[in-house]
Parts: C-alpha cells; sequence; structure tokens
C-alpha cells in the first residue's frame, strides 16, 4: 500500500491528502513558532511518519523509507494569515509532497484564525490518521503550554529510537481467496462490455495522461450539532449509521440529477466506500498509519430514500471492516508492476463516480490545559484516475458534521456537482 500511494503520487495522478482543525483559548491565543514549534518538536521526537523521506527508483516503485537526521520547521510550516480555508485547501491539493529532499513527507499551514492544515503524503498517513496527527498536537500544545522550559527553535533532530508500526500485510491477513481472485481479474481482463461497470455513472472519462498541474475545487458543507444529533437519533432508531444513510442519499440525490440525461446511459452508479484497517490490526486511534481499504459497489439508481436500504447497507459495511483487506492484498499479484497498471488507467472509464470517507469524530485527549479543538475538515485528491467526486466527512467535537466536496473540470461539471450539494443538503434535513 505504501508502495501504491508513492507510485501514484509520483505518476502525477494524486497529490496530498489532509485535514484541519481550529485550536482555539480563552484568552485568544494565536498559534505562532512559540508556541506551535515546541509542540511539533514533540511529535516528531515520538512519531516516526513525521522524520521519514524516501529513497530508491519510484519510476519503479523500488523504494525504502529513510530516516531524515533532522527537520527544520520553518520550511515546512507557513504562516499565511488573512485566507478563506476553500481557498487554502485548494492551494495545498494542487502542491504534491516532494519526494527523495532533505523535507519530511508532510507540511503544515496555519491560518489566521489559528486553523492549522496539515497536508501529508499518502504513504505515511490515511485519512483516520489525520485526525490522529491533529489529537497528538492538542496534547503536545497542552503540555509544553504549562512547561516552563519548552524549545522553540525550528531545527528538530530526529531520533533513531523510534520505530514505525509495521505496513499493513504485516498486522493484518490480507491474502486473497480465489473466488475473491477470479472475480479481481475478471473483472480487469473482461471486455468492457461484459463488465458491471458498464452502464455505471463514473463521471467523465480519464484525460489521455496527467495534467501539469492538478487543481482540485473544494466545497465545504456543515451540518451543525443540534442537526447531526437528530440525524445519529434517526439512523439509531433504523438501525442505521450516518455513514450509511449519506451512503444511501448520495445515491438518491445522484439519481435523480442522472435521470435527466438525454441519453438515459446509466442504470447504476459506480461507488467506492473507504474502510479503514486500523481497527482489523487493532491498533490505538492514536497510531498514525497508512491502513486503507475500500469497498467497491454499482447500486442501482434510485431517486426514493428508504431507511430498509440504509440499514442493510449498515449492516454490510460492518461485515466487511476486515474482508475488504483482500482489496489490499490483491496488489501482491501486480508483482510491483505499479507504474503499467496505473497508466493503462488513463484515458478510460474512472474507477468511481464518487467516494466517501467518514473519518470519524475528533476524540479530545485526556490531557487538560488551555487549548481546545473547534472545527475539524478533512479533505482528499486523487480525482485523476480514481473518483470523479470526493465526497469526505468528520465530526468535530461540538458534534457538529462538516463535509468535504472535491472534483476537477476534467472529472466532473461544476453546476453538477453544486447540485448535488445542495440536494444532498436538503435530503437531509428533510430525514431529520
Amino acid at each position: 500500500m505504501e508502495r501504491f500511494h508513492i507510485t501514484k503520487a509520483f505518476l502525477g495522478l494524486d497529490t496530498v491528502i489532509l485535514a484541519s482543525a481550529q485550536y482555539t483559548t480563552q484568552d485568544g491565543t494565536v498559534l505562532t513558532p512559540e508556541t506551535l514549534f515546541p509542540a511539533l518538536r514533540n511529535l516528531i521526537e515520538s512519531q516516526a511518519p513525521l522524520g521519514l523521506q524516501t529513497m530508491g527508483d519510484e519510476a519503479t516503485a523500488n523504494v525504502s523509507w529513510v530516516r531524515l537526521p533532522s527537520v527544520d520547521l520553518s520550511r515546512v510550516v507557513e504562516f499565511s494569515g488573512e485566507r478563506e480555508l476553500a481557498d487554502a485547501y485548494e492551494s495545498q491539493l494542487a502542491r504534491p509532497i516532494k519526494t527523495q529532499t532533505a523535507l519530511p513527507l508532510w507540511r503544515v499551514e496555519v491560518l489566521a484564525d489559528n486553523t492549522l492544515i496539515f497536508a501529508n503524503h499518502h504513504a505515511i498517513c490515511d485519512g483516520e490518521s489525520l485526525l490522529s496527527f491533529h489529537m497528538l498536537l492538542l496534547r503536545a500544545l497542552q503540555e509544553t503550554s504549562t512547561s516552563t522550559s519548552v524549545d522553540a527553535s525550528p531545527v528538530v533532530m530526529v531520533p533513531d529510537t523510534t520505530l514505525l508500526i509495521p505496513p499493513v500485510e504485516q498486522l493484518v491477513d490480507v491474502r486473497p481467496s480465489f473466488l475473491r481472485t477470479v472475480q479481481e481479474l475478471y473483472e480487469h481482463f473482461a471486455p468492457a462490455s461484459w463488465r458491471p461497470a458498464r452502464f455505471a455513472w463514473s463521471g467523465h472519462p480519464t484525460p489521455f495522461k496527467p495534467p501539469p498541474q492538478i487543481n482540485t475545487h473544494i466545497r465545504f458543507l456543515t451540518l451543525p450539532s443540534a442537526e447531526s444529533s437528530q440525524l445519529l437519533a434517526a439512523c439509531r432508531a433504523h438501525g442505521a449509521t450516518i455513514t450509511s444513510v449519506l451512503y444511501v442519499l448520495a445515491i438518491n440525490v445522484l439519481s435523480r440529477l442522472l435521470q435527466c440525461d438525454p441519453l438515459m446511459r446509466y442504470k447504476h452508479i459506480a461507488t467506492i466506500t473507504a474502510i479503514s484497517l486500523r481497527g482489523a490490526a487493532n491498533l490505538p486511534r492514536e497510531a498514525i498509519i497508512d491502513y486503507p481499504s475500500s469497498r467497491t459497489t454499482y447500486p442501482r439508481l434510485d431517486p426514493i430514500f428508504s431507511w430498509a436500504d440504509a440499514a442493510r447497507e449498515s449492516r454490510e459495511l460492518a461485515s466487511m471492516k476486515t474482508s475488504t483487506a483482500k482489496t489490499v492484498g490483491m496488489l501482491r499479484w501486480l508483482f510491483g508492476q505499479y507504474v503499467p497498471f496505473m497508466q493503462e488507467k488513463l484515458g478510460t472509464r474512472r474507477e468511481a463516480g464518487f467516494t466517501m470517507s467518514n473519518i470519524g469524530r475528533f476524540e479530545t485527549p485526556d490531557v487538560k490545559g488551555r487549548w481546545s479543538v473547534g472545527r475539524t475538515v478533512f479533505a482528499q485528491s486523487d480525482v485523476i484516475v480514481g473518483h470523479a467526486l470526493t465526497f469526505s466527512l468528520t465530526g468535530d467535537p461540538s458534534g457538529a458534521l462538516n463535509f468535504s466536496f472535491g472534483w476537477t473540470d476534467s472529472s466532473v461539471d461544476t453546476p453538477f456537482v453544486e447540485q448535488f450539494i445542495e440536494g444532498l443538503r436538503e435530503a437531509i434535513l428533510e430525514i431529520i
């Protein structure tokens, strides 16, 4: 999985994943190098992924990790001042993380309102781990703000004693069954007219070559805590989860939009639901890892919401918490040929119309202090050969649900996305 993400970024097919959190105090303390650097020093000295770079031939995916001797925070932390969050996200998503340099595989941007954006290379950190970083950073801020001796210098020596958590295939059984292998081979080699994706909407076809720069559009939507609580209560009453309900609502809204297609080309929607393998590996919530997996489905167009559909989706997702590890295991059958595997996806049908990722709610660490976290947001790229539209969400400590939607001009039309976002908002409110 780590090599897969390194290759994808190397080929210009992906950039970064990122999440932000707003840090606040009652007295309005501002995040400055003097307040932030000691906390980041704490993280670098304790978290091995934050002191890594790559070494080797990325063109063949023959790469290894190398521990950096030091991290210069003045080169990876930017204090950008007044800036809209969406603008900052779009700027970050347009800038891939450079590999094989003297810099780590992550960076930070701090806005004027104390919103801190953590952007990283997907090879060291998955979506849930973005929240893990912010949980660790909040704890470090609490600890350093009460210490009488902190080091605010920008250069942090990377200790040689920290250890990486093993890659996913060492802690989770990812070996695919014979049946799963046959299914995957069929979907890969069967004629296009035989595949389940034939009549499925997946946005515009992929470009014939990677663009010079990935310009991802970002829109946000927030469901306040009161409405989120009502939605959660309704989900529980019907044996569903917020993830399953939002998935079904997304299908409903897209179905209504696609039924307006004058050519009536679509019967299904190609979807991907992200599933973390953290639980399958029995790893703690604050571990920084790259343990993602996913489930691909082709639901029929259906404009009408059903609680029965949402409950069934919830049961299916729960049953796949470990079985989707076999998707990761299928990478073994590429025999290291990641580059041609990815390049052959250019100029073809996309993998999905949308990918839904719910990284969960921010969990405030036990360490108390002056700092607290407000709004949290999560976003990702992978809009060149992956999905036409990203649909990402997370919950902040207040109980609010924060959504982000990402796409490019080549993946789906902006007016279509705006109609989808508004339709989803109205559908959620109707459910409530």
